[in-house]
């Protein structure tokens, strides 16, 4: 496999997105739109990309552009879910060599291990983690830096995507699961609820749950001998890649955890944690695309919403609890990462009116 190759544009602000994407995926919401009537040939003005160049299957768009493209996409046509749009039309084709990999792979389990093994050499916005309660499986996506207004996009598109390859890969059309995404419903969800399995809003954290008897269902494109090869094509890339591994990023989230002594480790105890100094975690992260502040808002806003499912914990407590000062310090943060009060999410998460 040839190195990939970018199409950049100007010098222009850099958008909320890493480095570069496939143009695959961007060729995927462009099909969506020019579906919805929107000229997308217009949208595609001043990005120095055309239609024919995201054909290639190599060909990766840098951020800055792909968000310009996007951005006038939206805006032509606001009522349209095109996170949702994405995943639906998601094959595992358009993921490259890792999409043919996990195709190939012995049963569901391992095709999930090849995912999030290598998803960044796809991506570097998003990461999946495979987690377990019980009978089910629990992928949770965790954004590697602030995503801005691009994250409710991002995130549906990932999610519904992950939902679709289920389908294709243990050859069923609609697996059981259930996709979990912690904002309100939004209003063009409505026209897609029939195509999607059961979905939850403002809930604690953005997962996609499973039975975890699906791991161990053998896949219907089951191939020893192209697993290898696409395996091989993978590794041939990361080599080449100067994209670091973002095996890091989910050992020190695993890290950053409430204590029993009700506070986060700050950033040294980390370090130490991680048998290296304050100042190479912190250039670490940076090359990660994200910092350490961020993740420790991550878990507050994880651990908040969790706290806020239970009504006999109450807010001041939840703000305590969290390293706030006060309950109003508490209120601003959790408006900033959500857009909602405390109060509010509590409500929303415990089926209570407004009133």
């Amino acid at each position: 496999m040839h190195a990939p190759t970018t199409a950049s544009g100007d010098s222009r602000p850099r958008p909320a997105l890493r480095n570069s994407l496939p143009a695959a995926y961007l060729r995927i919401l462009l099909d969506a739109a020019a579906e919805r009537g929107v000229d997308v040939e217009a949208a595609l003005v001043g990005s120095r990309l055309t239609m024919d160049m995201l054909n290639s299957p190599d060909m990766r768009v840098m951020a800055r552009d792909a968000a310009d493209v996007m951005r006038r996409v939206v805006a032509a046509s606001r009522e349209v879910g095109f996170g949702i749009e994405f995943g639906l039309r998601s094959i595992p084709t358009a993921h490259g060599y890792l999409g043919y990999a996990a195709m190939s792979a012995r049963n569901l389990r391992e095709s999930i291990d090849l995912m999030i093994r290598y998803e960044h050499l796809r991506q570097r916005d998003v990461t999946l983690t495979l987690q377990f309660d019980g009978d089910l499986a629990i992928l949770e996506a965790h954004e590697t830096h602030n995503l801005g207004s691009w994250r409710q996009l991002f995130l549906e598109g990932i999610l519904v995507g992950v939902y679709r390859m289920f389908g294709f890969l243990i050859g069923e059309a609609h697996p059981w699961c259930e996709l979990w995404f912690d904002w309100p419903e939004p209003d063009y969800f409505a026209q897609y609820k029939s195509r999607l399995p059961t979905v939850r809003f403002s809930m604690p954290s953005v997962q996609v749950r499973f039975p975890q008897a699906y791991l161990d269902r053998p896949l219907i494109t089951a191939d020893r001998s192209a697993a290898q090869h696409a395996l091989e094509q993978i590794e041939r890339e990361a080599a080449i890649s100067s994209v670091p591994s973002l095996t890091l990023l989910e050992r020190i989230r695993a890290k950053i955890r409430l204590s029993e002594r009700g506070n986060y480790p700050p950033l040294a105890e980390v370090a130490s944690q991680l048998y290296m100094s304050s100042r190479t975690l912190k250039r670490k992260l940076s090359e990660l695309g994200t910092g350490f502040q961020e993740l420790l808002d991550e878990a507050r806003r994880r651990d908040a919403m969790r706290m806020l499912a239970d009504p006999d914990i109450s807010i001041q407590h939840i703000a305590t609890a969290l390293g706030y000062k006060d309950p109003p310090s508490f209120t601003r943060a959790f408006r900033r990462w959500s857009g909602t009060t405390p109060s509010a999410a509590r409500r929303k998460l415990l089926g209570l009116s407004a009133d």
